[in-house]
């Protein structure tokens, strides 16, 4: 029997779901989205000050969601990722919270996962590359790159990457001069051009697979509804390999008002069926 299709969610919950005043009211919006998205496998960035007392909060959410949880913490304001799976369907054989040896800006955690009725082990990168320096993250995604010929491997994670195909700003006035350096491309006279997709290049170039682009699906944002003023941008990934013993059936952003209103990226979504 072929087994079920395998949901795949990647979501950075901005400050773990907190508003500013500590409400967990945006957590609580949050959790009632995945819920209805049941992933199999997710991918949380952000969890802010889950990890105290105990991670509390960890294991809070991994109830709420029926889930196994697998804390991975960052390396800078307290970004930590969480990696969930939904046993028994999915169950961790082993889990790396930290493959880069304390090199990434926050971190990146590797999850060896069985899949119920599948032999092969499923392994899932998880990682959020760095949002101020477009040289570390070509420095992180040097860590990533040797994974792209890997037998199936997912790369998951807010990228803070855009890929070769998005399109580029028709003007800059959505970018404050300030943020010039942490975006564009920046000539040896110290000019600036397009925008820095550099460590996307390098992970797709690698064998990593964007199944938005191999699947020619039209745009379609996971970030930039949330100020004024922004621009509309990918940065939130569920990247594949060409050794993935599984075909991408869907790849969708859960792009609604509720969606826009719980943080400031918006869910990414992969349906995996199980090919041989």
């Amino acid at each position: 029997m072929t087994p079920p299709d395998l949901c795949v969610v990647s979501y950075n919950t901005l400050n773990g779901g907190r508003d500013r005043d500590g409400s967990p009211h945006r957590l609580t919006t949050q959790l009632d989205m995945l819920k209805e998205l049941a992933p199999d496998v997710l991918c949380l960035q952000e969890a802010k000050h889950w990890d105290e007392n105990g991670s509390e909060q960890v294991n809070a959410v991994a109830t709420a969601l029926d889930m196994e949880p697998r804390l991975a913490r960052s390396a800078s304001h307290g970004c930590h990722l969480i990696t969930l799976v939904r046993p028994p369907r999915v169950r961790f054989l082993r889990f790396y919270p930290d493959i880069a040896e304390g090199n990434f800006h926050h971190t990146v955690s590797r999850a060896i996962l069985q899949v119920e009725g599948v032999e092969t082990p499923l392994h899932v990168l998880h990682t959020h590359l760095d949002p101020f320096s477009p040289r570390d993250r070509v420095a992180e995604a040097g860590w990533l790159t040797p994974y792209g010929d890997r037998d199936d491997t997912l790369l998951v994670g807010d990228l803070n990457t855009e890929a070769p195909r998005d399109p580029e700003p028709t003007s800059w006035d959505w970018l404050p001069p300030t943020q010039y350096a942490s975006h564009r491309i920046q000539h040896p006279d110290g000019s600036y051009g397009d925008l820095d997709k550099a460590a996307m290049s390098a992970l797709l170039t690698a064998g990593f697979i964007d199944p938005a682009a191999d699947l020619e699906l039209p745009f379609a944002r996971t970030a930039g509804h949330w100020h004024p003023g922004d621009r509309d941008h990918r940065s939130d990934y569920i990247l594949t390999t060409n050794h993935l013993s599984w075909q991408m059936q869907s790849y969708t952003v859960i792009d609604t008002p509720r969606a826009r209103d719980a943080a400031d990226h918006l869910p990414v979504v992969a349906r995996l069926r199980r090919t041989f």
